[in-house]
């Protein structure tokens, strides 16, 4: 991605992800999954997606994204 980013118009969401993971096994990804979100801040988001391709095996994708700002604030209220 290239230039300035947007932000987002939906409330809550983060202009861009922490984190791109692609794997064409599932279990690996679940893996490298894991293992970033040991590193990245408590209450980051991951998305998946599967990518179906005629005649070639799935391609499955994590997108990690920061707290919500909503909730960040709310934990550091918490204490």
């Amino acid at each position: 991605m290239t230039g300035c980013p947007v932000a987002s118009t939906v409330a809550g969401v983060s202009d861009l992800p922490l984190l791109r993971i692609i794997d064409g096994d599932e279990h690996s990804l679940e893996r490298r999954v894991a293992r970033a979100l040991a590193a990245l801040p408590a209450g980051a988001r991951v998305h998946r997606f599967t990518y179906w391709y005629t005649g070639r095996p799935p391609v499955h994708e994590a997108t990690l994204s920061a707290p919500a700002a909503s909730a960040r604030r709310s934990r550091a209220a918490r204490g």
